[in-house]
């Protein structure tokens, strides 16, 4: 029996909801492991991590959000396309095994051809650390995949908790004690690296220990497997697997981009090797912050495309609209805030974080790019829950594209400036391009404009005030305790304002408020 639109619209906000407290933790994790691998590498060991970090994360992506989302949305829908729980699974799990398999060998035995094009030989060996784990890949995809379809959060959620836990306390260490050892800073970098795998087998045990423990290989294995359901189910996986893996992949295919060529740009703009080292270190300092500001919006991602998958099927796009429309105004909302926010405060973020304030005006620029990304994240999963799969790969090529040109053209004449504006560019073309293709394919109004007008007063009251806050400050910023009171001050004044005013002016319908899993006790404060 199909569950009520009421209960699924709560179900979806449960799981973002639990999704969005384990990406807080993990991100929170994040950010406190760059401070001190910063502090003990310097900006020059930072870099070097950076530059193979896109690899990690392409394979994280692919485990965390892009296949496993295929495969809920497979399990979510086998009833009306008559597969069977076993089959999705079997020939997810075969194909999965390929691709890693050649992801693989080509970061393996590519990675001296790969360094040679970052003009950066000695980064071989990390990136032949780094391939170890697509091979991890396809049992981690499969397994989340399973759970997510049933609309079950947990076994994802905890496997994340576990594996960046454990990949984080793995890089500190080996970094400390590497260091310590008078080891170069490539070799720390290949100790970070190697931390990948070790959070890798970590999720890979805890997913395990949920299967087994909850005994759902005996589901699995109740139903069947037909030769024939082979070549759909490979055909679906490839085509809408690899196309959701590229929607979640954006923020790491514009790192992958500064990593390929912002280091020979920086040279090229009259840097020299230690200098453009540094600085890209400085710039890669935004990429943490962009992903802190995205957090919600993955988490909404992850849990949207099964429902909406499902109402797609049976064409209830009566109940459809309005959660679209709720998951973009959150995303907008949520992107608004850290985006602004962020800017205000970047100063004092900056030194409190990587103890000095170098870029500070260039990761204010970057900070921007929040809002945007923010929005995409969204609009992708919508767009390609709808089916539209060939127009959200082209979008992102798109974006990518405009990300390389404007680096060649910016780059050489305003160092990492340059790139920070082509960072947000690209982001907002890719924000306009999926707005108006997801506009054209729904006919009609995506937000409405009260709501944005609400949105607008909360942020710039937002950003008046924590822009006042700071200015206080101006000139008091002189160690790192003061830069961190200053920082968490203004984040904590901005939030309240920001939060007040968008509930007192009634940005969203007591009926949106009693979607949220807190919703009631918001409706009570508000409506008493």
């Amino acid at each position: 029996m199909a569950e009520k639109p009421e209960h699924l619209s709560k179900k979806l906000f449960e799981g973002a909801l639990l999704l969005t407290f384990a990406a807080i933790f993990i991100k929170v994790l994040s950010a406190a492991y760059r401070i001190p691998y910063q502090n003990i590498t310097g900006d020059i060991g930072f870099y070097i991590y950076q530059q193979v970090y896109p690899f990690y994360g392409i394979a994280v992506a692919f485990s965390t959000f892009g296949f496993p989302m295929i495969i809920s949305k497979l399990i979510a829908e086998r009833h009306s396309s008559r597969l069977t729980i076993k089959e999705i699974m079997f020939t997810s799990f075969v194909i999965l095994s390929l691709v890693g398999l050649l992801l693989f060998g080509g970061l393996y035995f590519g990675a001296v051809f790969i360094a040679g094009q970052m003009r950066d030989p000695e980064l071989a060996d990390l990136i032949r650390i780094i391939a170890f784990s697509f091979l991890l890949m396809p049992f981690i995809s499969v397994v989340r995949g399973y759970y997510q379809g049933f609309h079950n959060m947990l076994p994802t959620a905890a496997s994340q908790i576990f594996e960046q836990v454990v990949r984080i306390s793995t890089i500190l260490v080996f970094s400390f004690v590497l260091i310590q050892q008078g080891y170069s800073l490539y070799v720390v970098g290949a100790g970070a690296a190697f931390g990948s795998i070790a959070g890798g087998v970590t999720a890979v045990l805890v997913l395990v220990s949920f299967v087994w423990l909850r005994k759902d290989w005996k589901k699995v294995q109740q139903s069947r497997v037909r030769a024939k359901t082979f070549p759909a189910i490979t055909k679906i996986l490839l085509w809408q697997g690899l196309s959701f893996c590229i929607a979640s992949l954006i923020l790491v295919f514009i790192q992958l981009v500064d990593s390929m060529n912002l280091y020979m740009l920086l040279r090229k703009g009259g840097l020299g090797e230690i200098a453009a080292k540094e600085w890209k270190g400085v710039y890669d300092r935004g990429q943490p912050l962009i992903q802190l500001g995205t957090v919600v919006s993955n988490s909404i991602a992850l849990s949207l495309v099964p429902l909406l998958s499902g109402f797609v099927q049976q064409k209830r796009r009566s109940e459809m609209i309005p959660i679209i429309k709720m998951a973009l105004l959150i995303s907008l909302t949520i992107g608004a805030a850290a985006g602004v926010g962020l800017f205000c405060i970047i100063e004092p973020a900056n030194y409190m974080l990587f103890t000095d304030n170098q870029g500070s005006a260039e990761l204010a620029v970057l900070s921007v790019s929040i809002i945007f990304t923010s929005v995409i994240m969204a609009e992708a999963s919508i767009l390609q829950s709808l089916g539209h799969n060939l127009e959200t790969i082209l979008i992102v090529v798109t974006g990518i594209v405009v990300k390389w040109l404007l680096n060649l053209v910016l780059v050489p004449h305003s160092l990492i400036m340059g790139a920070s504006y082509a960072t947000v560019i690209s982001f907002f073309v890719m924000s306009l391009l999926f707005f108006a293709v997801l506009k054209k394919h729904l006919k009609q109004s995506l937000f409405d404009r009260q709501q944005l007008l609400i949105l607008l007063q909360a942020t710039i009251l937002m950003g008046v005030l924590v822009w006042g806050f700071n200015h206080v400050f101006e000139d008091e910023v002189s160690n790192r305790i003061l830069a961190a009171f200053q920082a968490l001050g203004g984040v904590l004044l901005g939030g309240c304002i920001f939060v007040a005013v968008i509930l007192r002016k009634g940005m969203f319908t007591r009926r949106e408020l009693e979607m949220l899993p807190v919703g009631t006790k918001l409706v009570k404060f508000l409506y008493r």
